[in-house]
């Protein structure tokens, strides 16, 4: 399953802050999610900011996910859960959840898998979606 996650602030980008982008730096992982070569367009950016009340969630029954989705908590004393699965009902043996609760904690998978949401304490997320060429 093509999932990622860490802290942006503990990224190693060599002094510049971008963790997302076509530096070499970017070049981890499964799928390598966060690069983005820099001789290749992207179709359809999208950015969403969406600060979710405490108990908000997606529940189920959204479309499979496409492009490079990447949500980044921004807010402090927060709490954000992600659930991606390659099966729509969601079983435990074929789900993966991330907990977002520092700011700069970020999550990132690929196209094709079942995405679900849950603000466990309030939370203001970014989220960035784009097709690679």
């Amino acid at each position: 399953m093509d999932l990622i996650s860490g802290n942006a602030h503990d990224a190693d980008t060599q002094g510049t802050g971008w963790f997302i982008g076509f530096s070499d730096w970017s070049r981890h992982g499964p799928g390598e999610l966060l690069h983005v070569p820099r001789n290749r367009p992207v179709h359809g950016l999208c950015i969403k900011w969406f600060d979710h009340p405490a108990g908000h969630e997606s529940g189920l029954g959204k479309p499979l996910s496409e492009g490079r989705p990447v949500s980044i908590l921004a807010s402090a004393g927060s709490r954000f859960r992600i659930d991606c699965s390659t099966d729509p009902s969601f079983p435990a043996a074929l789900t993966r959840s991330v907990l977002l609760q520092r700011p700069g904690d970020y999550a990132a998978w690929g196209a094709g898998l079942h995405h679900r949401w849950a603000a466990l304490e309030r939370s203001t997320v970014i989220t960035l979606r784009w097709n690679p060429a």
